[in-house]
């Protein structure tokens, strides 16, 4: 039993979703990219985002009139994302029912820049910015110049799907009339309305934002 959706990532500027590794004294921080050279979010990136966003809508009462299946899980974010607390009991603690995928370029854009004879074109869909600390008498701190690689605007889509999980009688139970419901990717949806960045330096102006879903009515296709 499973419901599937795609969640669309619009990219209004520059980006970075960070790979780990740098080009040595070039660039000291690489995107993250697919086997092909293509610009990709991970899906554990996506996911925390996502969680995070569900968490904070739930404190506010957006989804006080959406009743919760009887069940283990005690509220949204625990039944779709799993305990939080990963210092409970092995037994104790409740796998999510969430799963995503990696966001890359649309399938099309995809195989089409993957080919051999556009190998030449993926340099284009990458820059790069640096920037330097600044000491109070407004000169340059020496040694803190730092060039990181970014991706350029795209827009890429992230394979979802919301599936039962769980092992326990009960919380399976819970996790299956969950996916009977008419909208059971409605709080995602909603939530997802929060999240106005993806990667990191978010807070120094990259990888703004904004998502919407293939299926945006909450639907269970």
């Amino acid at each position: 039993m499973t419901a599937n959706n795609s969640l669309l990532i619009d990219f209004h500027g520059f980006w970075h979703a960070g790979s780990g590794r740098s080009a040595g004294a070039l660039v000291d921080a690489l995107v993250q990219k697919n086997a092909n050279g293509l610009p990709v979010v991970g899906g554990r990136h996506i996911k925390g985002l996502l969680r995070h966003a569900v968490a904070k809508t739930e404190k506010l009462g957006w989804f006080s009139d959406l009743d919760l299946p009887e069940g283990p899980a005690k509220n949204i974010e625990t039944l779709l994302f799993g305990s939080a607390n990963q210092e409970e009991e092995r037994f104790a603690t409740l796998p999510g029912m969430l799963i995503v995928n990696d966001a890359g370029l649309p399938q099309a854009e995809a195989a089409w820049l993957a080919a051999p004879e556009q190998a030449e074109l993926l340099q284009y869909l990458y820059g790069q910015v640096s920037s330097t600390a600044i000491t109070e008498l407004g000169s340059a701190q020496e040694h803190s110049l730092r060039a990181i690689e970014v991706s350029l605007p795209a827009q890429l889509t992230a394979d979802l799907q919301l599936v039962v999980t769980a092992v326990d009688e009960a919380h399976r139970a819970q996790q299956k009339a969950w996916l009977s419901t008419l909208a059971p990717w409605l709080p995602l949806i909603e939530a997802s309305s929060l999240v106005d960045g993806v990667g990191s330096s978010r807070s120094r102006g990259l990888g703004e934002v904004s998502m919407s879903w293939q299926h945006s009515t909450g639907d269970t296709q």
